[in-house]
């Protein structure tokens, strides 16, 4: 899983990337360097892609637009301490989320890739904000548990982060397992991803979930 987490950040940062690197980057270069399901070739058919509504936000874990997950949600969690499930960083401009994922709700071998960034006006104030959000993801608990809300929260979750660095861009890379066992064994494993360079900041959730019948 995080090897496959850092094939698909390169193929996505490469339109951004690379010797002739700009200085600073728009929403539509982000967008065209997305890693899109046609990017899988001859493999292409087994994935479907779609552009994530902007107005949409998840009532289950609730993240503005606008702002960036530090520990998954730790607004719901019962924890030995307090760390923020999300921040805000200052002046930055959401690019609409992309996802790539299995085109068979049967496929359990394929992970579910979200993309998204945030454009800042410099790069001064990209790095504050990476800085605040690493800072941020530093502090999440090792583990801890949900234990209210829909049923595909609950259950623990076991997080650990390190730091990441590819062709310039800088930043955290968080690996999570997810388990919860009720009339089903559920397991989620995510890597989450969150880099910089010059004035953008770019996020990437690689997720695998599996959902195995328990022996009667």
């Amino acid at each position: 899983m995080r090897r496959l987490a850092v094939l698909v950040l390169l193929a996505a940062v490469a339109g951004c990337g690379g010797s002739d690197s700009k200085a600073a980057y728009s929403s539509k270069d982000v967008k065209a360097a997305y890693y899109k399901a046609t990017d899988e070739g001859a493999g292409a058919r087994a994935f479907q892609d779609y552009w994530v509504d902007d107005e949409f936000h998840s009532h289950a874990n609730f993240v503005p637009r606008e702002a960036l997950e530090t520990c998954p949600l730790m607004q719901r969690a019962n924890a030995p301490s307090y760390a923020a499930n999300a921040i805000t960083p200052k002046a930055g401009q959401p690019v609409s989320e992309f996802v790539v994922g299995p085109a068979l709700d049967t496929d359990v071998r394929t992970p579910s890739i979200t993309q998204g960034a945030l454009v800042f006006g410099t790069t001064a104030i990209a790095g504050a904000g990476m800085d605040a959000v690493g800072n941020a993801m530093a502090k999440c608990p090792a583990q801890y548990e949900v234990r209210g809300g829909p049923s595909p929260i609950l259950g623990t979750y076991s997080v650990s982060a390190r730091p990441f660095e590819s062709d310039g861009w800088k930043g955290v890379v968080q690996q999570i397992a997810h388990t919860s066992q009720f009339d089903d064994v559920y397991y989620e494993d995510a890597a989450h991803v969150v880099v910089q360079r010059a004035n953008v900041i770019l996020y990437l959730d690689v997720t695998h979930r599996k959902i195995a019948r328990m022996p009667r």
